[in-house]
Parts: C-alpha cells; structure tokens; sequence
C-alpha cells in the first residue's frame, strides 16, 4: 500500500502524543510511524511529558516536551481535566490545530481523553484486560479513558480485548504496529555478535515476558547452543540467578540494553518468546524480516496471529517449548515466515492517514 501523496500541496499536521521516548515498543512505534509520515511531506510533530529521548529521532521531526511537572501539585480529582485543557492550549500555541492526534500509553492517555481538539485516537499497545486489576475504581478509571475517545489496537486480540475489558461496546479498529524495516536492514549489517548457532530473546525483563519459563525450558532442552537475552529489567538479577541454579550460566548471556539488537537478530538461529501476553511484539516482527524464524508461546495476542500453528506452544509449558527449541535448532528453515504488507511502515501510515478522510 502506497502512503497518499499530499494533493493539491496540502499536507496534514500529525502529533504523535507518548510519555516519552524511552526505550520501548510503543516508544519504537511513535519514530517508525513519524518517519513514514514525514517521509510524504507531512508535518510530524512528537509531543512528550518528559524531556526523556533515549531513541533516535530525526532531526526534522521536531519534539516539543509539555510541561507536565508544573501541574502535579493540582489535587488528583481535578488534575486530568486541567492538564487537557493546557495539552490543547500548548499545542494550538507550538503546533497549531491538528488534522489527527495519536496518542499513546496511559499516562497520556488519561489527559487527551479529554481534549477538546479534533480527530484525537488512543492507540492500545497490549492487551490491558492482563495489565490491570479488575477493581471498581480500576475499571472506571479505564472506561473513562478509553469510551471518550475512539481507539486503535495495533493487533487484533488487543482490539478484541478492550471492548471486553470494558464490558461494552467501544469504538476501536485495528492497525498493526509497523517495523522499521530499513532501520533493521541497515543496523543488522554494522557488526557480528561473538556468538554462533544461538537463540536469541529481546524483551524487557517483566513478569509478562517469562524469562523463567524461557530459561527453564532452555534448561530441560539440553541444547549445545547459547541463549542470548537482550533487554534489562527488574526481573533480570531473578533470571540470572536461575541460570545458576539450573547449571545453564555459562551458556546464556545477557546482553543488557542495547541501541542496536539487529546484528543480534540477523544472526541467531531462532528467537524465542515465552510471553504470559503481548500487544503484538515489534522484536518478532523485527525477527521475521530479518529472516530469523520465530517460536512462540501462543499468548494473547501478536504472535498467533503472525505464526503458523508450528511456531508455537501453549502459554507457560516448559517441555513443550523446550521440544520446540530442539526442532527449530534441528531445522530452522521450516519455521521461517514472510513479513506480511501489513506490517511495513507504509502501509500503517496510509492506514492512520485514512482516519483524517
């Protein structure tokens, strides 16, 4: 799908709305889509509560940081709604009015559900139905978000899950989060990693993620290969401690975080995810179009919906993934996949431009 071409000199002003841009997929996600935008000669702008750039972004998009800590003192039950009105009231003044503006994670989501500016989409990242206790107040908070304004899933079980989650009827459709695709070419190709015939897993290390089922599977799988594991995390000293304790230390490495994970990717025999959950898994994708097969635990959502039944195993067994380790180490070809179209960067902005129609 090619992006629409800006008729009659006539580009649209886009803001991306996000906390900040830490390391993250939601975080990825805001850069790939502003550059595909900004690449058909929109105006992209990213608009951010914290002054937190960890990822590269292009010099021609321009950030503008509101600032939120000067309205923290405001007592809660009033703090959401005056914040919305000075989000509008900055971005009128440093943008100008918008023709679409995405907005993305919780903690902004809960101010720009009450903006008052025009065309405002909440776009869901995971599946929040695993995300948050399912109190009164927990569920009220969440539906005075989420039902203001109309909503996007970036996979289909996250679109599924909100309205459920909600126990109503919500306005959300489903536009799939883009890969970066000539970021990962281009980065893929700067070094080789000191590893050969290896996994590999990138995640953040979280109770979703399940390092612990993904070390203790790698450990009954008895492989020769290494386990590489990038990210960090608060569940990373556990993990490492369950290396030691099953025997596996000297044959799984953490990485840590890193800006560039491709070469990484590009190079393992397969990458494997052990998720509880996802909202769709951006490093899969990454994977699939670098031509690394993926194996997955068939948790909601994302992966089931990109691999063929062969790739994947039920949530949080062990042997059954350990089995599938073996396989893929065995014969990798037969669990490679295509990227599908609609996981391109231009393809998801064409999507995101038809909302302004």
């Amino acid at each position: 799908m090619t992006i629409p071409a800006n008729l009659n000199n006539n580009p649209k002003t886009i803001i991306l709305a996000i906390p900040s841009l830490s390391i993250g997929g939601a975080e990825q996600f805001v850069i790939t889509l502003a550059k595909s935008l900004e690449k058909s000669q929109h105006n992209v702008h990213i608009l951010l509560l914290r002054e937190e750039v960890a990822l590269p972004v292009p010099s021609n998009i321009p950030i503008h940081i509101f600032p939120y800590a000067n309205y923290r003192k405001i007592p809660r039950f009033m703090r959401k709604k005056i914040i919305a009105k000075a989000m509008d009231a900055f971005v009128i003044k440093n943008i100008g009015a918008p023709d679409l503006l995405l907005s993305n994670l919780k903690s902004i989501d809960q101010f720009l559900a009450y903006s008052q500016l025009d065309n405002v989409y909440l776009v869901v990242h995971n599946t929040l139905s695993k995300l948050h206790s399912m109190s009164p107040r927990s569920l009220k908070q969440l539906k005075d978000i989420y039902l203001s304004k109309p909503c996007i899933g970036v996979s289909e079980g996250v679109t599924a899950d909100l309205p459920t989650l909600l126990e109503q009827t919500i306005n959300i459709t489903t536009i799939y989060d883009p890969v970066d695709v000539q970021k990962a070419d281009e980065l893929s190709a700067l070094f080789t990693p000191p590893y050969q015939d290896y996994l590999i897993n990138v995640s953040t290390f979280k109770m979703a993620k399940r390092h612990d089922v993904l070390i203790e599977a790698y450990a009954k799988s008895n492989l020769d290969v290494d386990l590489v594991l990038v990210g960090d995390g608060v569940e990373r000293p556990a993990s490492e401690a369950l290396a030691k304790q099953l025997g596996v230390a000297d044959r799984v490495h953490f990485i840590g975080l890193t800006s560039n994970p491709y070469p990484y990717i590009k190079n393992a025999t397969a990458m494997v995810i052990s998720s509880d959950y996802e909202g769709l898994n951006i490093a899969m994708l990454e994977a699939i179009f670098l031509g690394t097969p993926v194996i997955s635990t068939a948790c909601p959502s994302g992966p089931p919906e990109v691999l063929p039944s062969k790739n994947l195993v039920p949530v949080g067994d062990t042997e059954a993934l350990a089995q599938k380790m073996i396989e893929v180490i065995g014969r990798p070809e037969i669990f490679a996949v295509a990227l599908d179209e609609k996981f391109y960067p231009d393809y998801a902005a064409a999507k995101y431009l038809e909302l302004i129609d």
